[in-house]
């Protein structure tokens, strides 16, 4: 017994349920402030399903676990309606809290990334294949979420290393569970959050895949 608890195999409800609903808060802003689109209350309630469930869906449904883990319990659903209640009453101040979210997403993002390495590994599925399942996890909401905005995702073009910082948590967890699975999923997290912030403090993204230096990143102008 480690003197963490293994936060990807024994997340704390509190601490899961409070990371879906902050990516389904995201997602269904992101519908909310499409001035392109009038989404109604159908679409923003779908939108803040697959960005809050969505990481999830896809990390059960590669590694076999059905049914899914985020439709056996009734909280997580209903923190994604609380979630989408949330934004149709207070979506206009939601900038206000925007520290926080970046906060929440941070952990989100980790949380995400290490549960689906720890899943994935627990199949005996390969590290290599475990590393994809845990980026996939961590993004796959986003992913869906642009799909149905007919956006490209921004995880495909220049922009904040996101789906890097995903596979760094991936990896730290990964590597650091061979001694210690406990410390592994606070070890994922931190490194998510230090990678998160660490990019935005730099004003770091992703270079445009042109040659070898795409392996580097670009500061953004201030």
């Amino acid at each position: 017994m480690g003197v963490f608890p293994d936060l990807a195999s024994e997340t704390p409800l509190w601490l899961a349920l409070t990371t879906v609903g902050v990516n389904a808060v995201v997602g269904a802003l992101r519908a909310q402030v499409d001035d392109e689109h009038h989404w109604d209350i159908v679409g923003i309630s779908t939108f803040g399903v697959l960005m809050g469930l969505g990481g999830g869906f896809i990390r059960d449904l590669l590694v076999g676990n059905v049914p899914v883990e985020s439709l056996r319990t009734p909280w997580f659903l209903a923190t994604v309606i609380g979630a989408i209640v949330l934004v149709l009453v207070f979506g206009r101040w939601a900038s206000k809290f925007g520290w926080l979210v970046r906060l929440l997403n941070a952990i989100a993002i980790g949380l995400f990334a290490i549960s689906g390495v720890a899943y994935a590994l627990r199949a005996d599925l390969p590290v290599i294949s475990s590393l994809f399942v845990g980026v996939v996890s961590a993004v796959g909401g986003g992913v869906l979420v642009s799909v149905m905005k007919d956006e490209v995702p921004a995880i495909l073009v220049t922009s904040a290393p996101n789906a890097l910082v995903a596979l760094l948590a991936s990896a730290v967890y990964a590597a650091v569970a061979v001694a210690d699975t406990s410390l592994a999923g606070v070890s994922g997290i931190a490194a998510a959050i230090l990678g998160h912030y660490g990019a935005h403090a730099l004003g770091l993204r992703t270079r445009r895949a042109t040659d070898a230096s795409a392996l580097l990143f670009t500061r953004s102008k201030k």
